[in-house]
């Protein structure tokens, strides 16, 4: 992120050397998830946190998308009608 463990302390309102802790707990496997959420927030940034299943994460992402993205069809038939027109289509899309 470009930031020294001092801005991200700073931006978390927690001394250096506690921040420091945040990293080595990380390091660890030993965070929490709000000591997590909380470095996020002071870079700036989301926490996302999920369990993937083992296994192709490719074609797990594909079937979430299916099932729990009903644009996610749409988007499919759009792709493929895009591909059947061409490249300048494609293009025009955009």
């Amino acid at each position: 992120m470009g930031l020294t463990q001092r801005q991200v302390a700073a931006r978390a309102a927690v001394k250096r050397q506690s921040y420091a802790q945040f990293e080595a707990s990380e390091e660890r496997g030993s965070i929490s998830v709000a000591s997590l959420r909380r470095a996020a927030e002071a870079m700036d940034c989301e926490l996302v946190y999920y369990v993937v299943p083992r296994g192709s994460v490719a074609r797990t992402y594909a079937e979430l998308a299916v099932i729990h993205d009903p644009m996610s069809r749409h988007l499919k038939a759009t792709d493929q009608s895009m591909a059947l027109k061409g490249p300048a289509a494609r293009d025009d899309a955009r």
